[in-house]
């Protein structure tokens, strides 16, 4: 059975910003919020996470338009999407669990979410880890040639009145096996279990849409807001790792990072984009040894 579900983790319906946010929950100590990307789910943690709930209360929330979350319209300049709204989900989620102050670790999707989040609110973000990303606008401004062709999918899910929907929704299974196979390093497989996740996901009513409005908000609203907040920094430790065949290939995540962020760290791991899957042991060893320093 496909559910979404790890061992040691209680599922958990939680309130976000007028939808409902589906998450794990499992272990004790310092709060700690893992975040997942496209086109997955939480279980992109699942070899990571236990580990982390021996010394954390780890919460894994699905993001809103993925998972078992909620997926609603998009609306007005696709700002349901946001980042600013999928990050108010996770403030409102944790309240919910007793958190007003959290760690966040963070890839892909997930980690465009949580940097919005360290600047929207500060005062409730207390370390945050990026994982094979760097801020959004910064993503648009270097679409040169040869970035447009690897980074292919931002404006193709962009795009508008259904288009992307109804090609990817004509075989989202095959999508979804494409998109894991050309963004990882060349011979990893993926756990089946999380596979057979993102895939069911995939296939469910209003998935594909999220996607496709979370891309549209990217190229819309949440370029402006970073433009907005170009020359602010972020205001706690920052933690950046970066695949060496992934997004961030042949660049210095840490020094690509500064101009966001007044304290910086990182180290670029051998893989590709799916770091949580294709380096969970660094991945765990990396967020016990930076969110156990002191906040």
């Amino acid at each position: 059975m496909v559910d979404g579900s790890i061992e040691g983790f209680a599922r958990r319906h939680l309130p976000g910003e007028d939808i409902e946010v589906d998450a794990l929950v499992g272990g004790s100590g310092r709060p700690l919020l893992l975040l997942h990307g496209w086109p997955q789910t939480r279980m992109c943690w699942s070899a990571v996470a236990p580990g982390l709930a021996e010394m954390f209360t780890v919460v894994m929330p699905d993001l809103r338009g993925y998972g078992r979350s909620g997926k609603p319209e998009g609306g007005d300049q696709h700002a349901a999407y946001s980042k600013r709204a999928m990050a108010q989900d996770q403030i409102l989620a944790m309240k919910a669990l007793g958190f007003d102050r959290f760690a966040v670790g963070a890839h892909d999707r997930g980690a465009r979410v949580a940097y919005r989040l360290a600047l929207d609110y500060p005062e409730v973000v207390t370390r945050l880890a990026s994982l094979d990303v760097v801020p959004t606008a910064d993503v648009w401004n270097s679409m040169g040639a040869k970035q447009a062709v690897a980074t292919w999918h931002w404006p193709f899910l962009a795009q508008p009145d259904g288009l992307p929907e109804k090609l990817i929704g004509a075989d989202p299974e095959w999508f979804v096996r494409y998109i894991l196979e050309h963004q990882s390093a060349p011979g990893f497989e993926f756990p089946e279990q999380n596979v057979a996740d993102y895939v069911a996901c995939a296939q469910q009513s209003g998935t594909v849409r999220g996607w496709c409005e979370d891309y549209r908000a990217g190229w819309g609203i949440d370029r402006e807001l970073d433009e907005a907040d170009r020359g602010r920094k972020l205001a706690m430790p920052l933690l950046v790792l970066w695949g060496e065949q992934g997004s961030l290939k042949g660049k210095d995540g840490v020094a690509l990072w500064r101009p966001w962020a007044s304290q910086v760290e990182g180290e670029v791991l051998p893989c590709g984009h799916f770091i949580p899957e294709e380096q969970p042991h660094a991945v765990a060893a990396h967020f016990l040894r930076f969110f156990g320093e002191a906040a």
